[in-house]
């Protein structure tokens, strides 16, 4: 599996450690369509509800495509390709840092090393002014 999400630094508390999970995709899942996991994941956050679901992409996996997340006020939007896959009415509001892993699951199976590539990683953050570049200084 290979999986991004945003995840609640808590460093200021506990209660912050809400999860968007941007998407989970099992190795089995990918094809001309494939299969992700997405949503919210509350675990110590009072004011998150899991909302967990599978959605289908219309690409394949295993090339190079686009996941987007957008979340504020009160909202969380997971998009891949220019498309909405889900629009959830809540969303946290607290620093999250993102992790992206890969991981097997299940019995030991296939080739080794496991391996999956991340082309692109482009983080945004939004002021009153609008969107900013995260990379931009000032």
């Amino acid at each position: 599996m290979v999986a991004a999400w945003l995840v609640g630094t808590e460093h200021r508390s506990p209660t912050e450690s809400g999860e968007i999970c941007i998407f989970e995709i099992d190795a089995d899942a990918i094809g001309e369509t494939s299969v992700a996991r997405t949503g919210i994941e509350a675990h110590h956050d009072p004011y998150l509800t899991t909302d967990m679901t599978e959605v289908t992409t219309a690409v394949n996996a295993s090339t190079p495509h686009t996941w987007t997340v957008i979340w504020n006020d009160g909202e969380t939007v997971i998009g891949c390709e220019s498309r909405v896959l889900r629009r959830i009415a809540q969303a946290p509001d607290y620093p999250l840092f993102l992790m992206i892993d890969l991981f097997e699951i299940g019995p030991r199976g296939g080739a080794y090393p496991k391996s999956a590539t991340i082309h692109h990683v482009r983080g945004w953050q939004f002021r009153r002014a609008g969107w900013k570049d995260a990379r931009a200084r000032g």
